[in-house]
């Protein structure tokens, strides 16, 4: 969430993270969203002439991830039975000293910073192009949502309007949205 409020400034896609413990739907998803989309991108950088680099940067993203893969792919279990027996033990004085309790940490702001850190000091990126960032950040959100909608639209008009009754549905939907449409227009116009 915080990558979204405090987006990077050259984001190529919205940032979002999926673990899946099954390593074939892994494999999957991962195909799907990462490879066919650098694939994709790469035929358009080469039809317009420019060299294609989205399949190097998938790869050595992928290569990142497989580093991660065990620990991300299994559950774990932690104990932090020690941690509390040793804070109960410890004076106030060694408290204050040695402050190692997370549950004082504001994990929301710390994730802030931890983002924040990472944008500054780890990609040398300045914080005062987060507004651009933002603005780019919500055009590949729309860009999105209009690619869903009309894949969602290709497929009803391919596979599901094969029959009468989903030819009534669709015309009935599609009548609905230019009336909303006229309507919008005609109230926006009076104001």
């Amino acid at each position: 969430m915080n990558f979204k409020t405090n987006p990077l400034e050259q984001a190529f896609r919205r940032p979002n993270v999926n673990l899946r413990s099954n390593p074939f739907t892994n494999q999957c998803w991962t195909a799907l969203s990462h490879t066919l989309p650098a694939l994709l991108y790469d035929c358009c950088l080469r039809l317009t002439g420019r060299k294609p680099r989205m399949m190097k940067t998938i790869t050595r993203l992928h290569k990142a991830m497989m580093v991660l893969e065990y620990f991300t792919s299994h559950s774990w279990v932690w104990s932090n039975e020690n941690i509390t027996m040793l804070i109960g033990q410890m004076s106030q004085e060694d408290k204050k000293v040695f402050n190692f309790d997370v549950r004082q940490l504001h994990w929301a702001e710390y994730m802030e910073s931890y983002c924040m850190g990472t944008k500054k000091y780890v990609l040398n990126e300045e914080l005062s192009g987060l507004p651009a960032a933002r603005k780019h950040l919500n055009k590949l959100r729309n860009i999105r949502y209009t690619f869903n909608t009309v894949l969602v639209v290709l497929i009803w008009r391919v596979f599901i309007a094969r029959s009468q009754m989903a030819r009534n549905i669709w015309y009935f939907v599609v009548s609905l949205c230019f009336k909303f449409l006229s309507y919008f227009r005609a109230s926006s116009s009076m104001r």
